[in-house]
Parts: structure tokens; sequence; C-alpha cells
């Protein structure tokens, strides 16, 4: 084959995909374009028969695989357009896009230096001054993970075996340990405590406050409770940006408990890390606050392709390598130590895999190419934009109904009723009239919405409260038109379903 076979062949496709797919960012951001999927084509043929020979081909179809790419944007969810407000990220920032080109052309596995070397070191560099925003101590570093929920499984390990290091050997047998978490904390901790061995009846659900918040005096006291049990409250999860209301849990209150316990403390900021890192709300700040471990995901709230989620370890990677890694010399070879530290730069052996993208240079080449101050700017307009739906719930009067915020938002989750007129005011009846509402929406193409629900503690008991509408604010084109589009569109479908 011609030496410059693969380059020629390359550009080629390259031209025409950038050709193809900006046509499909320029069309999904037009109004009113379709924001729900639709598959078609050879697809939609597919879907009638496994065997199709049509998806499957003997001799590849050539240049006409380009109306297959078209078809598969015609039936991807459209995350270009401000009213895709469905779930905790948007559309990827163009450089971000270019950035994940790059890992596919490089092809490059993160396990160890020598077959990354630019990735290790971007790697480890971004993770540093994660850290260092962070207020963590110069002994920190982090990873890559491929999203929040590995993270968070990683960090449970980690905390496991470093309490328990009979773990390793032994199995789980003779270990008894909780995990503390929120109740409205992301699934993700539940799934973590059954990998890892402990099963659901070992997950500790702390109630709330009103606004969604860790109850720290409950939490204390359960910990007490599960000790004087024989079972060691051995980790703590707080949440940072919780999945429906946003909120944050009073982590400088919750890392005094866990001191006293000797527990370790983790802060799954998947969704509100963000805030910590580039925002300026107190509320999420952690300096001068002693956390064990923390997660933020890029690919949420900064807009970085899916996935990209980052891990930092306060007392650095040898933490993990000395919980999770097996020393496997036939693949890690421990030539090189990065930097000043004894830590070898072949991190693989740090996690539970082994194959491992570099993930860190989408986002590091977003941050060159924008600077800190577009992630600022990111944060800030979301966190306004927010602010200002919140105000139109909580003034807007309409003759079809009510609106109701169900609590002033924390980060960038707004979360709110409306309650038809036809309803009565029943309030048994608003989860069902929110559900109804939300599907008729996202039935019509135009708009993707959300809605959910959670346990609130009222003051003197937990109730579940009916579900509503959970708006995430994150696409940096969610305009004041868009907003009026939204509640817009949520009483037209209230006069249609409760004329």
């Amino acid at each position: 084959m011609d030496s410059d076979a693969a380059a020629v062949e390359l550009r080629k496709l390259l031209t025409e995909a950038a050709h193809v797919f900006s046509e499909y960012v320029r069309e999904s951001q037009q109004p009113g374009a379709q924001v729900s999927g639709r598959i078609q084509g050879v697809i939609a043929d597919a879907a009638q028969s496994e065997s199709d020979a049509r998806m499957f081909p003997d001799a590849g179809v050539g240049s006409r695989v380009w109306d297959d790419v078209r078809d598969v944007c015609a039936g991807a969810a459209n995350t270009w357009s401000s009213a895709f407000l469905y779930k905790l990220y948007a559309a990827p920032a163009p450089m971000g896009i270019v950035g994940e080109t790059l890992l596919a052309v490089l092809n490059n596995n993160a396990h160890v230096t020598r077959a990354a070397p630019s990735g290790a070191a971007i790697e480890r560099a971004v993770a540093r001054k994660l850290a260092q925003l962070l207020g963590f101590p110069s002994s920190a570093d982090g990873l890559t993970f491929p999203g929040g929920s590995y993270a968070n499984l990683h960090a449970l390990m980690t905390a496991r075996n470093t309490r328990f290091p009979d773990v390793r050997t032994r199995g789980m047998s003779n270990v008894r340990g909780a995990v503390f978490t929120s109740a409205h904390a992301h699934y993700s901790i539940d799934k973590a405590a059954v990998a890892a061995g402990f099963g659901l009846d070992s997950v500790v659900y702390v109630p709330t406050d009103s606004v969604g918040c860790m109850d720290v005096h409950k939490l204390r006291k359960l910990m007490l409770e599960s000790r004087a049990r024989g079972v060691e409250p051995f980790f703590v999860n707080a949440t940072m940006g919780t999945t429906v209301l946003g909120a944050c849990d009073p982590i400088a209150s919750i890392s005094r408990v866990c001191r006293e316990f000797g527990a370790w403390l983790h802060v799954d900021g998947s969704w509100g890390g963000p805030h910590a890192l580039f925002g300026d709300d107190l509320a999420f700040s952690v300096h001068n606050i002693h956390i064990d471990s923390f997660v933020v995901n890029p690919h949420k709230l900064l807009g970085v392709p899916l996935q990209c989620s980052f891990l930092i370890m306060r007392q650095g990677l040898n933490v993990m390598r000395r919980a999770l890694g097996l020393g496997a010399t036939y693949l890690f070879h421990d030539e090189q130590v990065c930097g000043e530290s004894d830590v070898p730069c072949d991190v693989g052996d740090a996690t539970l895999g082994c194959g491992r993208r570099p993930d860190a240079i989408k986002f590091w080449l977003m941050w060159r190419y924008y600077g800190t101050q577009y992630f600022t700017n990111r944060v800030a307009q979301a966190r306004n934009t927010s602010l200002r739906l919140a105000e139109l719930v909580r003034t807007r009067t309409s003759l079809l109904g009510r609106w109701v915020l169900v609590t002033e938002p924390a980060s960038t989750c707004v979360c709110f009723w409306f309650v038809p007129c036809a309803l009565n005011d029943k309030r048994s009846e608003w989860g069902g009239a929110t559900r109804r509402m939300c599907t008729h929406i996202n039935d019509g193409g135009s708009m993707l919405l959300d809605y959910a629900t959670v346990d609130v503690f009222d003051g003197t008991n937990t109730c579940t409260l009916p579900e509503f509408f959970r708006i995430p604010i994150n696409n940096p084109s969610v305009s004041s038109a868009t907003l009026n589009d939204v509640l817009n569109a949520i009483e037209s479908a209230a006069a249609e379903l409760y004329p």
C-alpha cells in the first residue's frame, strides 16, 4: 500500500465529514429544529430485521456512507438545540470536538506512559490544576474515568481497601462496613456499594432538609448507631449538585463528622463540581476542608464532549495503587517516575481496568483554546439563567393554572410544577399531570424536557413530592426567549390535556 494512502484517505474523509457535521450543527440550531430523534433509513430497516443485509453489506457502500451518517444524525437527540433541556449535558464546544477527533487519530492507550506520552503528561497536569483550584494540598493527584459513576466506584473501592486491607487477599467474609450517603445522592453510589461487595443493606441513606441538603446531625447519629452495631462507618459520600434539585451538601460540617469517626469523605461533584472550580458561590467552596476524594465531570457543565470525568485524590495516586494495583509486571514496568514524587507514571495499575482513553487531552485543548475565563463564564451564565427561570416561574400568572416553584435553585437545576385549573388544586394529581404534560411536549419533537420526584423533610416528616418539571441549565445558547418557550409549551400542553 502507498505510504501516503492512509493520510490521503483520512484527509478526504475528514473534509467530507467537516461538511456533513457542520451542516448538521447549523441545521440543529435553527428555531423549530427537531430535538427528539427520528430513526430512518437503513437504521430503521434494521430495526425490523436483525439479519438485514443492507445493514451489514459484504461490499462497502463507499461514499454513500454519508447518507448513513445523516440518518444517524436524524435519529439522534439534538443536543445542539437550546430546547434540549432533558439531561445534565448539552452540545460540546467545537474545540472539544477537535480534541475528540485527535484522540481517535492518535489512538493512544493511557494505561502506560510509553503508550501515550503526551496524554499522560497532560492528564497529570490537568488533574493537579483541578486539585489546586479545589484547594487540595500539593500531594493531590488524579485520573480521568469514563463517567462519574465509574469514578465514584473507584473512590469507594480505594476507601474500602484502605480501611480493610485484608479484602485484597481474603475477600469480604470478615468485613462489616457501612456506606453513608444523602437520600438524594446519585444511584451510582448504590451500585458501587453492590459492586464492592457491601450490598444495599449496608448503604445508609441520610435524610435531607427541606432544600435537599444532607442533615449532618442525623448523619452523626446514624454513624454512631452503626458503630454500636459493630458495623464500621468507613465511607461518607457528600453530593455537590444533586441530580434533581442541584443541592450542595454542607461539606465542611460533614468533613468534621468524618474526621471524628475516621471515615473517608468522598464528594461527588459530577454535576456541581464546576461551581467549586470556576464559580464564585461560597456554598460550593471546599478550600480548607478535608476531603479524601472528589469527582467532577467536565462533560456536563463545562461543555467537554462525552465522556470526561476526573477523580481527584487528596493523597495522590499511590493510595489508589496500593488499594487497587496488582503489579502486572508484564505490562507495568515502572520505568519512569513522574516529577519529584515516587509515583510511577504507568497509572493503569491504579484503576480497576486496563485500557484508558487519554480524555484529558480534549479538556486541556479547550482550556488552551478558550482560556479559564470560558469555563468561568459558562458556570456564571448557567447560574444566572437558572435564577432567571426561577424568577419567571415565581412571578408568572396564567388563566390556565398556577406555577409553583419546588425550591429556590441552589445551582443550575430549576424544579417547579404547573398546576392546571382543571385539577382543582388536588395535590395528589400534580404528579400525574406533570408526567402527562412532559410526555405530550416530548412527543411533539421540538423540545425535550424532563420530570422527577424526591423525598424531602417538611419540618416534621419526610414526604415524597409529586413529580415536577426538572430543567437543568447547561447550554450557553439557552436565552430568555428559550425560557419563555418552555413555559409557553407547558401551558399549551395543559390547555390541550386539561381543557
